[in-house]
């Protein structure tokens, strides 16, 4: 019994053992590679040494990032690409995984869109009011008073609580609908003060209105004409920006930032969209080739030349890439369709590498981006705007309905979405008309200006009428309800809780209602702000008090003096704050996992708990690997997209 019992312990030391060697004889052999490698490029000898004993010593954590990190991703990666249970055998699926949870195919795939639109909200709503709040108590915290220490401890608590088990349950008590601290709290204010009592129900009104809106939405309810509205309302505000005084650069850098944006985020959807299509549709690839010819063509135009550099030689890698997969393993009916794209593509960024940057090779290159870009229009009319749904965006000009049917159900539901030209259309016109105004950047001032004030109009229009119109959708459904006696599900939470305001019995239904549980998860997040508290405090601590006195010399008030002076200071905080926190928004999980219910899971529920529950409860790895590679590479492009787009940060020199 004695031997038995000290097995385990002689295996545990074995291992250990085991583990230092490996350890020791692999750092030694990474050092030997590095000083090898040194050496057939040319190193002496002390530099040799130099390059050995380095990474001899670094040995540790490169064995273990390779082991731990680079060997599971690259393990995930192939995972994400196979229908894998565990416990069974891969079986390769191509992009099938990637193809339902895009589309939103399957009780997963619907699973997996609700969650994305959760993160989304998450990030949206939560992250402004995070950071607001963070910045808040920083200024608060940064006064000069007695005991103020102690204040500033009480506001980091939160930080070191709030992602503790016990904290959590306790926030699952307090936002009871009945008896619990918050709605007791609000309850007792609104019947002592009046006003007070009327902005808790407009409160109430409002986040119920927008939640079950939003709601609508995430299940994928038609919206009608108001899918337009937005894209026209960008258009608008934008040339409303320019509309009066002079030509300036830091309008026309306006300009070209939101077409930038805008532009990015037409051709990822279009690069997604072509990449889930069964066959994958060519148009994806000339839509990759202009994303990158347009990327070279702004860094060089920029003076970056090294990241030019970059957009050309990754995107002809990528199109390599493709070619020897399709000559490999694409059948001759793929070759027939795959070759031709990816030649064409790949065509304008060879070309682009031949010589320095000069306008006649600007030119050329934005000759061959339009060319690209009529290749994909040519390709998307088909089915869009050749059977007369161009009078979608004609009509509402004159504020006219592009509703044939508003008495068919089924019209509204079914046929009117399909018909309907995609939104992608509108988003397009706004970054051509920015991005050519950019370019021409004032060459022609008295057709620029006419362009502008042409343009606004179309947009503001098209925005007024697509809003006018939307409504007259939303009504639609309202008056079918009300003929046939019948409740519909279009938006049926958003015209519940629009109907009318509350009165004076109404609570949040913090947890128990998918109107209430997203803010009441923001909500605990605002509560433990600290962490951003204290890098804000730590940015104010270093804003020179000279800049706040000259500015009071010349008569600036409080406003002025934070708008103009505390916030550019505080910039590089205020950056980091914003990006640190989408990217813990998208990735929200402890919370969840605690204070949901199996009733309010799904409306709760984040990308990153849908994959850990379909990889680790469900034990579908192959999707939940999927899952996890499209959020990362969501993650990715929107902080390279901040950083990308971060010139109102100042730095100091």
């Amino acid at each position: 019994m004695e031997g038995t019992s000290l097995q385990p312990h002689l295996e545990t030391l074995l291992w250990s053992a085991a583990t230092v060697l490996f350890i020791v004889v692999g750092s030694y052999l990474l050092g030997r590679l590095a000083s090898w490698v040194g050496g057939r490029l040319g190193l002496s000898a002390s530099e040799r040494k130099k390059v050995f004993w380095g990474f001899l010593f670094a040995g540790p954590w490169i064995l273990g990032f390779l082991i731990f990190v680079l060997g599971p991703s690259v393990a995930s990666l192939y995972y994400s690409f196979t229908d894998y249970k565990l416990g069974e055998t891969p079986v390769w699926s191509g992009v099938e995984n990637y193809r339902e949870l895009l589309l939103g195919e399957g009780a997963h795939g619907r699973r997996f869109s609700q969650a994305m639109y959760n993160s989304f909200y998450y990030a949206i709503v939560g992250v402004p009011l995070q950071v607001g709040t963070a910045l808040l108590m920083a200024v608060l915290l940064n006064q000069q008073l007695r005991g103020i220490k102690v204040f500033r401890l009480i506001f980091y608590l939160p930080v070191i609580l709030a992602g503790g088990p016990a904290v959590l349950l306790a926030w699952r008590y307090m936002f009871a609908a009945n008896g619990g601290f918050v709605n007791v709290t609000l309850q007792n204010l609104a019947q002592n003060f009046f006003l007070f009592d009327w902005l808790y129900r407009f409160f109430i009104f409002a986040v119920e209105g927008f939640n079950g809106f939003y709601a609508g939405i995430s299940r994928g309810d038609p919206i009608g004409p108001l899918s337009y509205t937005l894209p026209a309302l960008i258009g608008a505000l934008a040339l409303l920006s320019v509309l009066r005084g002079e030509w300036t650069p830091s309008r026309r850098g306006r300009l070209m930032t939101i077409a930038e944006v805008v532009g990015v985020t037409v051709v990822v959807i279009l690069i997604g969209r072509g990449l889930i299509a069964d066959p994958m549709d060519p148009t994806l690839l000339y839509a990759g080739g202009l994303l990158a010819l347009v990327g070279a063509l702004i860094s060089a135009s920029q003076d970056r030349v090294r990241s030019a550099r970059g957009w050309q030689i990754g995107g002809l890698v990528t199109f390599a890439i493709a070619l020897v997969a399709i000559l490999i393993a694409g059948s001759p009916e793929h070759q027939a369709l795959y070759i031709p794209a990816i030649l064409i593509s790949a065509a304008p960024l060879a070309l682009s590498l031949v010589g320095q940057w000069t306008r006649p090779k600007f030119v050329l290159g934005g000759a061959l981006a339009a060319v690209l870009c009529v290749i994909i229009v040519a390709r998307l009319v088909p089915g869009q705007l050749d059977s007369g749904q161009i009078t979608t965006f004609a009509r509402p000009l004159v504020l006219a309905s592009t509703i044939e049917q508003p008495d068919n159900l089924d019209y509204l539901e079914d046929t009117y979405p399909a018909a309907a030209p995609s939104p992608l259309w509108v988003y397009g016109a706004v970054v051509i008309v920015l991005a050519g105004l950019a370019i021409a950047n004032n060459r022609y001032p008295r057709a620029q200006r006419y362009v502008i004030y042409a343009a606004f109009a179309v947009f503001a229009l098209l925005a007024v009428g697509t809003l006018v119109d939307g409504v007259r959708y939303f009504q639609a459904f309202e008056n079918i309800s009300a003929a046939t006696g019948e409740a519909n599900f279009h938006f049926s939470l958003f015209r519940d809780t629009t109907r009318a305001f509350p009165d004076q019995n109404r609570v949040p239904l913090w947890l128990t209602s998918e109107l209430w549980t997203k803010p009441s998860l923001i909500l605990i997040t605002m509560w433990s702000s600290g962490a951003g508290m204290l890098i804000f405090l730590a940015a104010l601590k270093g804003v020179p008090q000279v800049f706040y006195e000259s500015a009071e010399v010349d008569g600036a008030t409080r406003w002025q003096k934070f708008y103009k002076i505390t916030l550019p200071m505080i910039s590089p905080a205020l950056f980091y704050n914003i990006v640190i926190g989408v990217i813990a928004a998208l990735q929200t999980f402890e919370a969840i996992y605690i204070i949901s219910t199996p009733q309010t899971q799904d409306n709760m529920a984040s990308a990153a708990f849908f994959l850990f529950t379909r990889t680790f409860r469900q034990l579908f790895i192959g999707q939940g690997a999927a899952a996890s590679w499209i959020l990362a590479v969501i993650i990715v492009l929107l902080t390279m997209l901040q950083f990308r787009y971060s010139r109102w940060v100042h730095y100091e020199a």
